[in-house]
């Protein structure tokens, strides 16, 4: 069985096909959307098979909003053809020459003959019902545009992953530059909180031990090691749903979501100029992240 492989949710598959008697086209288009969504556009002889539609549409696409585009075109006389008169029509004639045979005070007789040779009373007509056959081939067409966008799909898919694998690494090398900043962070905190203790204690004798205590507290309120583990761990869930086939979008959004939200709380924590470069540094990129996510199925 073949692997379904990352998929994008922007495609387009265009199909088109020739019964007997017409000629049909299916355009099929698909953008985001959080789940799968099917818009149908066609004529009132297909209607009744919108139920068969969804079932092929379902087969090939699991997520965002598609629309399905029908045109079909009876071909000039094919087909069996029909007369068909207009009763009400030739009524109305009929009763027209009577009133005015009656206005002129005529006696006039109104033949049938006369009515029949009137515009529109007596039409021939092209049988435009489709038969079981167009409908089977209506059908086929529609699998074909489907399949067609479905690979359109998964090319545009195999592009954004290989941009997520990009952008992944470029995070991770960020991570690696805060994990290292991490110590020069610390020390820097260090030195402010005993200078900030030590001026507001002036003249006060003071506690070495309770004072490493308190400057040991905050430094451990601000340190991000906690953080930094988490995003290690986030990544690497993330670099192996990458890997991974069949519809992934919705648990790489929760993770991307993740993401942001831990870089998000070093950066509250932050303190110096250097790991706030870092911080937006690594927020651009989880960003552009997002934005490639919202398009995988």
């Amino acid at each position: 069985m073949k692997h379904r492989q990352m998929k994008s949710m922007t495609g387009f598959g265009l199909s088109k096909s020739q019964p007997t008697h017409s000629y049909i086209e299916v355009r099929v288009r698909s953008v985001n959307g959080r789940f799968l969504e099917t818009r149908f556009h066609l004529p009132r002889e297909f209607v009744g098979l919108e139920s068969d539609l969804k079932k092929i549409i379902e087969k090939y696409l699991q997520r965002g909003t598609v629309d399905i585009f029908v045109n079909r075109k009876v071909k000039t006389g094919a087909g069996p053809s029909q007369l068909k008169v207009n009763k009400e029509l030739a009524q109305k004639y009929f009763t027209a020459y009577k009133n005015l045979a009656k206005d002129l005070k005529l006696d006039a007789k109104v033949h049938v003959e006369t009515i029949a040779r009137l515009p529109d009373v007596i039409k021939m007509e092209e049988a435009n019902e489709p038969s079981a056959a167009e409908k089977k081939a209506f059908l086929q067409t529609a699998e074909k545009a489907c399949s067609a966008c479905a690979s359109e799909r998964e090319r545009e898919g195999k592009s954004l992953k290989k941009d997520m694998e990009t952008l992944l690494h470029q995070l991770e090398k960020e991570v690696g530059v805060i994990q290292n900043l991490r110590e020069e962070v610390n020390l820097t905190l260090l030195q402010r909180f005993e200078q900030k203790i030590k001026s507001r204690l002036v003249g006060v004798e003071i506690d070495s031990n309770r004072l490493s205590q308190e400057i040991a507290m905050q430094i451990e309120k601000s340190d991000i090691n906690e953080e930094l583990s988490r995003l290690k761990e986030h990544i690497k869930n993330y670099r192996q749903l990458l890997q991974e086939s069949g519809t992934q979008g919705k648990k790489l959004d929760f993770y991307t979501q993740e993401l942001l939200r831990e870089v998000n709380t070093i950066g509250s924590k932050s303190s110096v100029s250097k790991l706030t470069h870092s911080v937006v540094e690594a927020k651009t990129f989880i960003e552009r992240l997002r934005e490639q996510v919202q398009n995988i199925e």
